[in-house]
């Protein structure tokens, strides 16, 4: 362990860490598991070498502008104590500076000198055309250069056959395994691990173990065999009964407004609309919910347009969960926001069999194996992708899923449905045999 002082904050290096942040080479590569701080090393070795050389000019780099803006900025926020500035600029005292910058912005870097740079969660990028380029930039005057890039492994990849390989000159590769950080990690997030290592192999193995050996495949949340079964699955619900219609609003002109209704963890109805103002959005969801057993409940995603159909409901006297996958998780120890957790809990429901799918329903089948895990931070908290960044890859919107999704996870947060009290009932529960029942005082619940 090795103490060093930068910028008025201590740090506590372990040895991985340390060589990375002291490597004089050209091109040094930290490839380590969840937790192992790889974010807070790369920061303060970017920010030392602007301490070192006045007017030197670096620049942090992600693909995508969502995690340079939500993971990456916040993270040397919280870790050096300074503020980046609207245009994502940092500037020091003796006139150094470094950038924040994503994939689309590479153009605009064309005619600067670097005197370093360094990429995060270089993984994420599907080739190393990025990297070369900023290679090129690396020609600042008066002190000497390198560009640094931080992984998880994700097979044999371009990191893998420049570092691992040692194809890439003046190169040096740093690697570590979770455990190599325990001591700094919480110790009920170490002892989840031995779960993850027996559910989830080729993830324990790609994520926590370091292994090269593992695809990306390991990445999807939902694994397309998990909705299969789902889908061939017959489920009896039995009591205690709760039912929920989730409503995810159409943001954009090519995004769908969807309603699932859900009874436990069987989907009874699906409806899909397009380009409907909130009052007709408040009024199909109301007969939505009617046809469907008089449902009493309503989840609605209020991201944008929703949050009127999630008001406009309230004012009706309807009980709403309010859905803001962008807000805190109810379990921050583990996931970086709602979104990981609705998704997370989303998967865990299918893989253990406890969801029935309707069979015609084939846009939620494709798009619940759309999304892929992300692990972001020193604390090695479960980040599911952008909604956004799934409609970059796939051309369209994961509407369908998210609004499944929410509904699964709203179900916890509904008030259970009571049987009716009849003597004839007493040959078991069939459908039918229970009436929805408004709370006697009406709550406001909202997840945040």
């Amino acid at each position: 362990m090795q103490t060093v002082t930068e910028n008025s904050v201590h740090l506590k290096l372990n040895l991985y860490q340390s060589r990375f942040y002291e490597s004089i080479c050209r091109y040094p590569a930290l490839v380590s598991g969840w937790g192992t701080g790889k974010t807070m090393t790369l920061i303060f070795k970017i920010l030392k070498h602007c301490q070192q050389y006045p007017n030197n000019l670096s620049v942090i780099f992600r693909k995508e502008f969502t995690d340079l803006r939500d993971s990456t900025i916040k993270d040397f926020e919280n870790y050096t104590g300074n503020k980046v500035s609207s245009s994502r600029d940092f500037t020091l005292p003796n006139g150094s500076a470094i950038m924040f910058r994503h994939t689309e912005e590479l153009n605009n870097l064309q005619n600067i000198n670097l005197g370093s740079f360094g990429i995060e969660q270089g993984d994420e990028l599907d080739s190393d055309e990025q990297f070369f380029m900023l290679t090129g930039r690396l020609r600042r005057a008066g002190m000497p250069h390198f560009g640094a890039v931080i992984a998880n492994t994700k097979g044999h990849n371009w990191i893998y056959k420049n570092w691992k390989c040692k194809m890439l000159k003046d190169s040096e590769l740093y690697e570590a395994v979770t455990f190599d950080n325990q001591d700094n990690l919480p110790r009920d997030y170490v002892s989840s691990l031995e779960i993850l290592k027996t559910s989830k192999p080729k993830m324990y193995n790609r994520f926590v173990m370091n292994s090269w050996e593992d695809s990306d495949t390991t990445d999807i949340v939902i694994h397309p065999d998990w909705v299969q079964k789902a889908v061939d699955r017959i489920i009896f619900t039995e009591p205690p009964i709760r039912m929920v219609v989730s409503i995810a609003v159409a943001r954009f002109g090519d995004d769908k407004t969807m309603f699932y209704a859900f009874e436990n963890y069987k989907v009874i109805g699906k409806e899909e609309h397009e380009k409907k103002d909130t009052m007709e959005t408040t009024g199909l969801a109301q007969l939505f919910a009617k046809k469907h057993k008089d449902i009493q409940w309503f989840a609605v995603d209020e991201i944008g347009v929703g949050a009127g159909v999630a008001d406009r409901l309230k004012e009706l006297g309807k009980n709403v969960i309010m859905v803001n996958s962008a807000k805190r998780s109810n379990e921050p120890e583990k996931y970086y926001n709602l979104r990981s957790e609705i998704y997370a809990k989303g998967a865990e429901a299918l893989e253990f069999g406890k969801v029935q799918i309707m069979p015609n329903d084939s846009d939620l089948i494709e798009q619940l194996s759309w999304a892929k895990y992300k692990a972001i931070n020193s604390n090695g908290l479960l980040q599911i992708e952008a909604k956004d960044d799934i409609k970059k890859r796939f051309g369209r919107s994961p509407d369908n899923a998210d609004a499944f999704l929410n509904g699964l996870w709203a179900l916890a947060y509904t008030q259970v449905v009571l049987q009716k009290d009849r003597e004839e009932d007493k040959g078991g529960w069939k459908d039918g045999d229970y009436v929805n029942v408004r709370p006697i005082r009406r709550q406001r619940i909202v997840m945040v």
